[in-house]
């Protein structure tokens, strides 16, 4: 049975929601990767690797944008990665600002969009989080592109769009199988024929 004919019954408690809010961090912050050398390298690997301590990694960041001769790629990857770095932090105003640059420098890059989108929906902007994750899910890499419909999930739901993020769940686990979040969020929904109660 088609979605477009059916209507989703949507029975999530508040505990639900709840749940809903605290998984989306962890799909929300993919490092872009830089190539070549360099300090830019070294912050994507920080950032990738989640073992350097934030004010080593955001130095490192830091110094990759001020002092390298980047290209415009790596450079709007490095800020998408210090980006990343001030979302873990909760300096959302930051990351925000960060991802800003990056699409000044790479307009319309999709990871700068799924991490936009991820920081707009940390702070209830779900709309604008939408937005930008319509963009992310365009990018190649899959287990990004999983995520950013796993983020817009959450976004729509947040709206009251239960078909949309019904049907973007269920995207990311075919894109990503076995991702267990969206699974578990999928269990939640019954599909119940038009005009059944």
């Amino acid at each position: 049975m088609a979605l477009r004919q059916a209507r989703l019954a949507f029975g999530a408690a508040i505990l639900g929601l709840t749940t809903i809010t605290s998984t989306a961090p962890a799909f929300a912050q993919y490092p872009v990767v830089v190539t070549g050398g360099g300090y830019a390298r070294d912050c994507y690997m920080q950032v990738k690797s989640r073992k350097a301590l934030p004010a080593k990694a955001l130095e490192t960041c830091d110094i990759a944008i001020k002092q390298e001769d980047l290209s415009q790629t790596n450079r709007a990857a490095t800020y998408i990665n210090r980006g990343i770095l001030h979302m873990r932090e909760k300096n959302h105003d930051r990351a925000r600002k960060d991802y800003e640059a990056a699409l000044r420098i790479a307009p319309g890059m999709p990871e700068a969009k799924i991490n936009l989108g991820a920081m707009l929906y940390y702070v209830g902007r779900y709309d604008e989080a939408i937005a930008a994750l319509n963009d992310g899910v365009k990018v190649e890499n899959e287990e990004a592109r999983a995520a950013a419909h796993f983020n817009r999930a959450l976004a729509y739901e947040r709206i009251g769009d239960i078909d949309s993020a019904y049907a973007d769940y269920k995207t990311a686990l075919a894109l990503r199988p076995g991702f267990e979040a969206a699974a578990k969020q999928l269990q939640r929904f019954a599909v119940v024929p038009a005009g059944a109660s």
